[in-house]
């Protein structure tokens, strides 16, 4: 099975859709059980190759987990974890990530010795919405949708980590 760049980012939005999709209706699974049913889903489908639906659950649960711990530990909402106007992200992109986001948080509060699992953010990774900052230069790149992280167009890193404090932006 064949597929280019824009697959994946198809797929994490797929999977988004569909784990959200699955925390609508009761069921006790947890939300990486979820995930893991998303990406089988998808191979099942012949959407993504096993290790491209690996790939892209480990990218969404990242980007979920480091939400919910900010919200969690800060008190503060998605609008911060972002660092933009969320009038930016499309309605319905931005309710499926609310409430996973929401789902995580619940599970955080279970799990609080988990909830440092996700830190850094690598060049020709996914990441969904949000704010991500070069751990060598300090530039800024704000994500309005899931795409891939590129190499800092600064100075050419690969490291990102996520802005969650207000600081300027570049």
């Amino acid at each position: 099975m064949q597929h280019n760049d824009n697959n994946l980012l198809s797929g994490y939005q797929q999977m988004m859709a569909r784990v959200k999709d699955a925390l609508d209706t009761p069921a006790t699974l947890t939300l990486r059980e979820h995930i893991e049913a998303a990406k089988e889903k998808a191979v099942a489908l012949e959407e993504l190759s096993v290790e491209e639906a690996e790939r892209v659950g480990h990218y969404l649960w990242r980007d979920l987990q480091d939400a919910a711990q900010f919200v969690a530990e800060t008190e503060q909402g998605l609008n911060e974890w972002i660092r933009f106007d969320l009038a930016l992200i499309e309605d319905k992109l931005l309710d499926m990530f609310r409430v996973m986001v929401d789902q995580t948080h619940q599970e955080l509060d279970n799990l609080a010795e988990r909830a440092r699992l996700a830190t850094e953010w690598t060049s020709g990774e996914i990441t969904g919405p949000g704010t991500l900052q070069c751990d060598n230069c300090q530039h800024s790149l704000q994500f309005t949708q899931p795409a891939y992280i590129p190499v800092c167009p600064n100075c050419g890193a690969t490291l990102f980590k996520r802005l969650t404090t207000d600081v300027e932006l570049d």
